[in-house]
């Protein structure tokens, strides 16, 4: 679980007892962003009657961009692959815009769109009666009770659709956990078996790494201005520009190190300059006066030959 105010890793566990954990430790959950998994809402709505339970939009419009797609390899149907982009982009503007706004509004806002398509853009409805956005340029729109135009209001004013799109997050995204979920498997590839402890150990060095370097900040070139880069998603066939973090910090592994030597009884001693051996003090004889020592071993005489140490 993520504080989403901090960005930070808050509860671990390997089996569903993170929100007990929490509480435990005296903290109440306002809000838990989640997907639209059935299990999940059942277990909040029974469990966490006082918590807000909203979905992530990535996952909604991953959803609905997937039956799009599908949609657009039918015959007649190919002009939904070019809308398939802005309707995305305006399910994430549905709930971004509607900020202390009840559901029923991102809800209003995200079904304008299928007249948005047909190059309709008033009177959709009494919550959203109009579209805000200015001129717009010409552009290929879906033909009004086309084949297209018919199965995409199908797809779009789905029931149950409609219904999760109201518990839409309006604010924070669980795109913060997809990133954690990342360094854990670099921490504990899925490839590999571990151990119950093996696992739980290595998720907490995740969540230590994580916490640590979420709050990078960004890189700054020498004319002042922020460094970027190009990446190409594997979730996308475009690119995307993003910025430069700063270098990634490894303070917790010291921190680690501490507490191990620690927690094992050895700090005071590995701290404090090891004394000097107890023959220190005795003068040391010379190569001579050894060589002219007599030693009897059984019975026999041996001489005793200097060995440095």
């Amino acid at each position: 679980m993520i504080d989403m105010h901090t960005g930070r890793v808050v509860a671990i566990e390997l089996v569903q007892r993170a929100t007990d954990s929490l509480r435990r430790c005296g903290l109440s959950l306002a809000e838990i962003i989640t997907d639209r998994h059935l299990q999940i809402q059942k277990w909040i709505r029974e469990n966490l009657p006082g918590t807000v339970h909203s979905f992530d939009v990535w996952h909604i419009g991953k959803a609905v961009k997937k039956k799009l797609l599908a949609l657009s390899k039918e015959k007649d149907c190919n002009i939904v692959c070019k809308w398939m982009k802005s309707i995305t982009n305006h399910l994430y503007w549905s709930a971004a815009s509607s900020q202390g706004e009840e559901g029923s509004m991102i809800a209003a806002k995200w079904t304008s769109v299928v007249n948005h398509v047909q190059d309709i853009h008033t009177g959709h409805g009494d919550l959203y009666q109009q579209c805000t956005h200015g001129p717009l340029e010409p552009r290929e729109w879906l033909k009004k009770g086309s084949k297209a135009a018919a199965k995409m209001e199908d797809i779009l004013l789905n029931k149950r659709l409609c219904k999760d799109i109201k518990k839409l997050s309006t604010g924070f995204q669980t795109s913060t956990l997809e990133s954690f979920h990342s360094v854990i498997n670099h921490f504990a590839p899925k490839m590999t078996a571990y151990s119950f402890h093996g696992q739980m150990c290595r998720q907490y060095l995740a969540a230590l790494h994580f916490n640590e370097n979420v709050q990078r900040g960004k890189k700054i070139s020498k004319n002042g201005k922020f460094n970027l880069k190009i990446v190409f998603p594997k979730y996308k066939d475009d690119f995307s520009v993003k910025f430069v973090n700063d270098e990634m910090t490894f303070g917790y592994v010291k921190e680690l190190l501490d507490m191990c030597i620690e927690i094992c009884g050895e700090k005071n001693k590995l701290s404090t300059p090891a004394p000097p051996p107890l023959t220190s003090g005795k003068r040391k004889p010379t190569k001579v006066e050894v060589t002219r020592l007599p030693v009897r071993v059984a019975n026999s005489i041996s001489i005793i030959s200097v060995v440095k140490i």
